[in-house]
């Protein structure tokens, strides 16, 4: 009985137990549920992170669904089966060939290296993330490559940071800190005591009231300032180096950033990057610091200056061209652009006179109204008209022309005969019925560039005047047919020369049609000016490639003034308008690009740029230099456009005259009958002289008087007893000073004979170059034997490079 008592007593308990943990249980349930519904805990997770819903309009997304059908159904195709995957392996090979021609160009031969790089040029059709990808994997000298190509700009990486643009102060304290380094030095000095040394101030006004400048602007004219005295100071080497070291490309990276769109700014910013390429071991410098790829925007920039200034920074750069040339300040390379695969045939020299530039006296003549419609120019409304008498008959080998005349004259000839001389006038014609009377868009005589074509317009029948020359009523009848002018006509240069005195005679000129014209189908063929970009602002760019593709054209450029009361700068550079100093700055910087290695050398000098051709010569004759001495020696021919070399009576001033407008160094020296000038120019006439090839001499004169002054005063500047050097051919032109640069076209008299005298140049050096025996670099001559060998070897190291190719492609 005791037994079974304690049994069921266990069972009781047991039961108890689980029913008191049960009851606990639910009641903390109740509890917690309580809880949960009285705090919302979802505010603990506030980083979870949860599901987003876009909501789209349904005709959107029921189109979406359309279009997936639609590329599906395509997909199924039988062609798209077949070309799909040919377009996703196409894609994949644009891809990896893209890869393996950057390996090439870092790592294969020169040879090798170049013609990568023109396959890299050439691509544009990967996706920004594969150029980013790309442009990280290149290295400095790639880079400098790619941007002389003319590549795409997705190819660089942008500078650090270059989207942040800092202010004007900021950055006036970066340049002026960049001044500070290159102390001690007596330019830097005058430029810290001139320009920082004086306080702003607000200006007071008549009535004393305070009007305030925007700080922004003073410091802007402040940083300009401080800029253009930075393009002095950088054509010292010395110089370049402390500014790189100090990270003065950085600080240059945060002006072009301010000044993105001020082209004054651009251009002086990239003449101070021009003179720091010098530097040619600094390269990486340029890399590292993004200046690749502002250089490579700035060489497809539609402003040639921007254009030529930055071929010479990227022509400095690049190690890897065949044909390398180092083009110091002031030195600029007009052609070629960019790498040329065989070393130029000749050298031809352009400089400027007084207050003259590259791009400013070397432009293209601007046409009046009444000479366009002389040479043929097709215009809108208007005809060639006879309105003047004839004169007397001429032969063909007497220039021609009417000085009396305010228009120019045209002379048309047959092939057996010259007939009479017209003088041609543009009057608008009253057939054009299209043109409204009282439009003022259409100036009369002037055309859109699209039209500006040597074509003559034919002339609407009018009572004619009573002409009694068979001649001229054959003429007449000639020029009023539709028919253009053929090849049975010449028609005569429009600026053709008053006076030729020609005394020089090549041995191998060439035989022209005529010495002073040309065929009537030539001549219609030549547009006045390109017809995209309209008139030429630098010709000799322009026009010689066309007529000598393979030779090197470069202009120098200096500064120059009237007075020293409008000249700044560095008071050292007063002492370099020195025509002898000057002449021996230029010589050097032409013997460091290598001017007359191995080619003849064509020199083209307007005004004061004659006088400095001759102080070249003359000094690169004197020198003891061989590197110097050549250029003397392969110079061939010199043009002497409007040169004063006994001086001009206009920089002849009074004595209280003179005191009154402190006239310049430059103007001193070309005083009438200077000694100084007479004894250039008899050293001169005694260099060529002495050389083993007399150098061709051409001079040209103005024959009119040039208006300079806004009270239309005419000066004659240089006058022809002064223009003559007794030496070589000379003309006297019809044009006036400022216009002896410009011709008109390139069927113009000038730029014929110039092209003449660079013929006969390259003829010269070529016969000089066979005449003397090819030597090895010990001296002795090179065998028959051997050069078979060597173009052997060239034909074996192209194959070698063709099957590298062809694996790379497999």
């Amino acid at each position: 009985m005791h037994i079974e008592y304690a049994k069921y007593s266990k069972h009781f308990a047991g039961c108890g137990l689980v029913s008191f943990v049960g009851l606990v249980s639910y009641e903390a349930y109740r509890t917690y549920y309580a809880l949960n519904n009285l705090v919302d805990t979802r505010v603990l997770d506030i980083d979870r992170k949860r599901p987003d819903y876009i909501y789209i309009k349904h005709h959107i997304y029921r189109q979406s669904l359309q279009e997936q059908l639609e590329q599906e159904r395509q997909n199924s195709k039988l062609v798209n089966v077949f070309v799909q995957p040919f377009g996703k392996w196409w894609k994949a090979l644009k891809h990896s060939v893209a890869w393996r021609l950057l390996q090439i160009a870092q790592s294969g031969d020169q040879s090798e290296r170049l013609k990568a790089i023109n396959q890299l040029a050439l691509i544009d059709h990967l996706k920004d993330w594969d150029f980013q990808h790309l442009a990280q994997l290149c290295d400095a000298q790639t880079a400098i490559s790619l941007a002389r190509s003319n590549c795409d700009s997705r190819w660089f990486l942008p500078p650090r940071q270059y989207g942040v643009v800092q202010s004007t102060s900021v950055v006036l304290g970066g340049v002026k800190a960049l001044i500070e380094h290159l102390m001690p030095h007596r330019c830097a000095e005058y430029v810290l005591e001139h320009t920082f040394s004086h306080p702003h101030k607000e200006p007071v006004g008549d009535d004393g009231v305070n009007h305030p400048v925007s700080m922004s602007h003073y410091e802007v004219e402040l940083l300009k300032q401080s800029l253009s005295s930075m393009v002095h100071l950088t054509t010292v080497r010395e110089n370049c180096e402390k500014i790189i070291e100090t990270g003065g490309l950085l600080t240059l990276i945060e002006v072009e950033k301010l000044f993105k769109d001020d082209i004054d700014m651009k251009l002086i910013l990239s003449r101070i990057i021009g003179n720091l390429s010098v530097c040619n071991n600094r390269v990486y410098d340029f890399f590292a610091s993004g200046w690749i790829g502002i250089l490579s925007r700035w060489h497809q920039d539609i402003d040639i200056r921007m254009q030529v200034t930055t071929d010479l920074t990227l022509a400095n750069l690049d190690r890897d061209d065949p044909n390398r040339f180092t083009y110091e300040s002031n030195v600029y390379p007009l052609y070629p652009k960019g790498r040329r695969k065989q070393k130029p045939d000749a050298d031809v020299i352009f400089i400027h006179g007084l207050l003259g530039g590259v791009f400013v006296t070397w432009r293209q003549k601007d046409l009046k109204p009444q000479a366009a419609s002389l040479l043929g120019k097709k215009h809108v409304a208007v005809n060639l008209v006879s309105c003047t008498k004839k004169s007397t008959p001429t032969t063909t080998t007497t220039p021609i022309s009417d000085s009396d005349s305010q228009t120019p004259s045209s002379v048309v000839s047959s092939s057996a005969k010259q007939f009479s001389i017209f003088h041609w006038s543009a009057k608008k014609s009253s057939f054009d019925e299209d043109t409204p009377t009282g439009s003022a868009s259409v100036e009369e005589g002037i055309t859109t560039a699209k039209d500006e074509l040597l074509t003559l317009q034919p002339t609407p029948p009018k009572p004619q005047p009573q002409i009694s020359d068979t001649d001229t009523k054959e003429i007449m009848k000639a020029l009023q047919e539709d028919d253009p002018l053929s090849s049975e006509w010449s028609v005569v240069y429009p600026d053709l020369p008053l006076v030729a005195d020609e005394r020089y005679t090549s041995p191998g000129a060439r035989q022209l049609e005529g010495r002073y014209s040309i065929a009537g189908d030539k001549w219609l063929q030549e547009p006045l000016g390109d017809e995209s970009i309209g008139r030429s602002f630098c010709w000799p760019m322009e026009w010689l490639p066309k007529d000598f593709p393979n030779i090197r054209v470069i202009g120098l450029n200096y500064d120059s003034s009237l007075s020293q009361w409008g000249a700044s700068g560095c008071p050292c550079e007063k002492n370099d308008g020195k025509l002898d100093k000057r002449a021996g700055d230029f010589l050097q910087k032409l013997a460091n690009s290598n001017v007359g290695k191995d080619r003849p050398v064509v020199w083209v000098g307007h005004s004061m740029g004659g006088l400095l051709i001759k102080s070249i010569i003359n000094q690169a004759a004197a020198s003891d230099d061989p590197e110097i001495r050549r250029i003397a020696e392969n110079s061939r021919a010199v043009m002497f456009l409007g040169t004063p070399h006994r001086g001009s009576a206009v920089a002849k001033l009074k004595q209280h005259t003179s005191a009154l407008v402190w006239p310049s160094m430059e103007v001193r020296e070309l005083e009438e009958n200077s000694s100084n000038l007479l004894d250039l120019n008899k050293t001169f006439l005694k260099t060529i002289g002495s050389l083993r090839r007399k150098p061709e001499i051409i001079s040209v004169c103005e024959g009119i008087p040039t208006v300079l002054t806004s009270f239309k005063l005419p000066l004659q500047i240089v006058t022809e007893t002064s223009a003559r050097i007794d030496e070589g051919d000379f003309y006297l032109t019809k044009e006036d000073h400022l216009n002896l640069s410009k011709p008109m076209c390139r069927q113009s008299f000038l730029y014929q004979r110039l092209i003449s005298a660079i013929w006969c140049s390259m003829q010269s050096g070529k016969e000089s170059r066979e005449a003397e025996p090819e030597r090895a670099p010990n001296g002795k001559l090179i065998t028959v034997e051997r050069k078979q060998n060597s173009a052997f070897n060239d034909l074996y190291r192209q194959l070698r490079q063709l099957d590298k190719l062809f694996n790379i492609f497999l």
